[in-house]
């Protein structure tokens, strides 16, 4: 058992050199080193690698498939709006070609009764000519003639307004109808479009994109730019950034900015001679002012 405490005829003086060994402490380094070595028993690299690559494709296939679904969902309320859009219009073309038939009836029946009664008249003009000529009353002849004359033409003209009229309530009629017709179209129109850049809008976001490049083509000097976006299409637009520096020499700088005010999918483009309003509602109104405008056609 070793000595904790030595006496002083315990110790003894040696002559001779004793070499006594440095110890030895592991450094920082060989402890990490050892602590590497221990055995990971986790995926390698190659099968995280091929892991993320299968994420990566299955994802970009999944975007691929919900855009041809937004495509496919596009054509069929386009396809499904032209469908109901003809029928209204037919419907109402329908409607307004019968009451035009009617019409013609009623005044082909009018003239007829106007052509009757004329007939009437004249048969009852010759008769009291007849008998005031037969009588030998001058007088009473020229009376009676011009009687007779005088309440034809009278029961005439009458028959003349009245048909007239019937034609003018049937024209106005039917231009009403088609006008209400008309009106329906352009609403039904404009409802699907809006619908249908609401839907494309919110899945492909590279529309703000073309948006914004169709608006900066407009620009002409020398100037700087702050582009305003949806805060949902502000990070997809920051990192164009610098294709929107390549499209114009003479861009000063560019600022993509959030703004609710501007629709998913629309932009505000700020410089220094103007502003350029590229948002999507404003370009729907301006396609419904533009429709509305065009003059209706009354000769079909």
């Amino acid at each position: 058992m070793p000595e904790k405490v030595f006496k002083s005829k315990s110790i003894v003086e040696l002559t001779q050199k004793v070499n006594i060994a440095v110890p030895h402490h592991k450094s920082q380094e060989e402890l990490d080193y050892e602590e590497s070595q221990e055995e990971y028993k986790g995926p390698s690299i190659e099968e995280i690698e091929a892991e993320i690559a299968g994420l990566r494709a299955q994802w970009e296939e999944d975007l691929r498939d919900m855009r041809r679904k937004a495509v496919d969902e596009a054509d069929r309320i386009i396809e499904d709006a032209k469908t109901q859009a003809f029928e209204i219009f037919k419907s109402k073309q329908n409607e307004a070609h019968v009451i035009s038939e009617q019409a013609k009836v009623d005044a082909s029946r009018i003239i007829q009764d106007a052509n009757a009664e004329k007939e009437k008249i004249q048969s009852e003009s010759e008769s009291i000519k007849d008998a005031a000529y037969k009588e030998g009353y001058a007088k009473g002849y020229d009376e009676g003639f011009e009687k007779s004359f005088s309440d034809s033409n009278n029961d005439l003209i009458k028959l003349t307004e009245k048909m007239k009229k019937i034609l003018a309530e049937t024209i106005n009629k039917r231009n009403e109808i088609i006008d209400a017709a008309e009106a329906q179209v352009i609403e039904v129109a404009v409802l699907i479009a809006k619908r249908v850049v609401k839907m494309l809008t919110e899945r492909d976001k590279g529309i703000v994109i073309r948006n914004i490049q169709e608006a900066l083509r407009r620009i002409k000097g020398r100037t700087k730019i702050t582009i305003r976006v949806n805060i949902d299409d502000l990070e997809v637009s920051a990192r164009h950034k610098d294709e929107f520096y390549q499209m114009l020499d003479k861009i000063e700088g560019v600022t993509v900015l959030e703004d609710p005010n501007v629709d998913v999918g629309g932009c505000m483009i700020e410089t220094d001679f103007g502003d350029i309003d590229a948002r999507i509602n404003t370009q729907l109104n301006e396609i419904e002012t533009a429709i509305k405008e065009v003059e209706p056609i009354k000769g079909f």
